[in-house]
């Protein structure tokens, strides 16, 4: 099954990956030995012109990978103290929202501790004022001659509403 292209647009994007120190160095390669070559010269100077070369060539390379390790290293060390600065201002946010959240459950603690009291001395002052009214009521009954068993208060007392009386709680005299 073939493909016919003549009609498709392609286009194809590559990126350079940094092959200059390779094409530098094979580009030395060829020019020293091209030099070399066409030059003038008798076997043995040609032998220690070219041995001469490839040092040289060699001191070039290991130049060039020393510039280029040292600027990678920078790099490297740059991008590094960027992460660990970064890193170091999150955990300080972080730090501070667990503290903040530390101190409002400490607060909203407190803030119960303190509304549980006062509900607890509130039911304990309405128990103390219900024992108090149950015992007016006693000593009113017992003066009066009724009997001594407290009975239902005028407070005690449901609201009449429908036909025994109004809705406000007031009952028809008629």
């Amino acid at each position: 099954m073939a493909r016919d292209y003549d009609d498709d647009r392609v286009v194809v994007i590559e990126k350079d990956s940094n092959n200059g120190v390779g094409l530098l160095l094979l580009g030395l390669a060829l020019g020293a030995g091209a030099a070399l070559l066409f030059a003038p010269a008798s076997g043995r100077e040609t032998r220690e012109r070219i041995s001469r070369e490839a040092r040289r060539a060699a001191r070039r390379a290991k130049d060039v990978t020393d510039e280029f390790g040292d600027k990678l290293a920078g790099q490297v060390e740059r991008a590094r103290s960027g992460v660990d600065e970064r890193l170091g201002r999150a955990r300080n946010a972080v730090n501070s929202r667990v503290d903040a959240v530390n101190e409002a459950v400490s607060a909203s603690r407190d803030a119960a501790r303190e509304a549980r009291a006062d509900i607890e001395r509130a039911v304990a002052n309405s128990k103390r004022a219900y024992a108090d009214g149950r015992r007016a009521y006693s000593e009113r009954a017992s003066r009066s001659g009724m009997s001594g068993e407290p009975g239902p208060m005028a407070d005690d007392r449901a609201p009449r509403g429908g036909a025994e009386g109004h809705a406000d709680g007031s009952a028809d005299d008629a």
